[in-house]
């Protein structure tokens, strides 16, 4: 497997993409941010990305023969885990973004002590009917030219709740301007709830949210959240909602807000 930078462009990514899993084949066609390892630069048969904003990796595309999957088992115990271990992983929490080959990979970690959970995807397609105030104090933000102006003067003091995700999503703020869609709400000179577009596939784009945890309970994602499908929408974009079965109240406030379930998938994980 080859570790690709941003300076090598694959030709041909069709074997290895999915357009339900935005974040990971956002990595693969090299749109957006991430670490990929591919067997073949020209025409990859396997991928494999790992996405900071999901903080996982995903398996995609195919092989034919037992050999080509041995190959694969040898990269990953000898190369890819000693890597992680030399950073600081404990873990290794993975997806299989393709279904040729779900039994394959399951079978090089049947060995491992993995544990599952279920993951949802869902995506919106219109606009949410019923708008919503936040308490007074708090300021609804997009994240645009002056306000990254103000992140990068240090006029916030957690500055990173916002500036992490987007630059571990994006190589700069101006790609991510081109391709992508942020807001934020603020009290006095702290962020407390972030929604960003980490990841985009063609015209679907992935979020990630988060609200302080003191901020909750008062209707600031959900009112952030209109705001940033509605801005999709108008520009011709989709945006996918992604969460696992032990997030409910992530599950619940996708149907709140519209959102329609698209796919069901298996997060695994083991140590390493």
């Amino acid at each position: 497997m080859i570790q690709i930078s941003k300076d090598i462009k694959i030709k041909d990514v069709a074997n290895v993409v999915n357009e339900k899993s935005p974040s990971f084949s956002g990595i693969v066609n090299q749109e957006c941010k991430g670490t990929l390892w591919v067997d073949n630069i020209e025409e990859p048969r396997v991928a494999i990305a790992e996405s900071y904003a999901v903080g996982s990796f995903a398996f995609l595309g195919t092989y034919k023969t037992n050999e080509d999957f041995s190959d694969l088992k040898d990269f990953l115990e000898n190369d890819l885990f000693h890597h992680l271990k030399e950073k600081g992983y404990k873990c290794f929490e993975f997806s299989i973004e393709s279904e040729n080959i779900y039994k394959n990979i399951l079978e090089i970690f049947k060995n491992k002590s993995i544990q599952t959970e279920k993951e949802f995807s869902f995506r919106v397609n219109k606009i949410p009917e019923k708008n919503q105030d936040i308490p007074k104090g708090y300021q609804l933000r997009k994240v645009d030219d002056i306000f990254w102006n103000m992140l990068t003067e240090n006029e916030f003091e957690n500055e990173d709740l916002l500036k992490v995700r987007l630059l571990e999503s994006w190589y700069s703020f101006e790609e991510f301007k081109n391709k992508s869609i942020a807001y934020c709400i603020i009290l006095d000179r702290r962020i407390v709830a972030v929604m960003v577009g980490t990841a985009c596939f063609k015209n679907v784009i992935a979020i990630d949210i988060e609200t302080e945890e003191k901020h909750r309970r008062k209707g600031l994602a959900y009112a952030m959240a209109i705001e940033f499908i509605n801005d999709c929408l108008r520009n011709g974009l989709i945006p996918q909602w992604d969460c696992v079965e032990s997030n409910p109240n992530s599950y619940n406030m996708a149907g709140k807000l519209g959102f329609e379930k698209i796919n069901e998938n298996t997060v695994y994980w083991f140590n390493i």
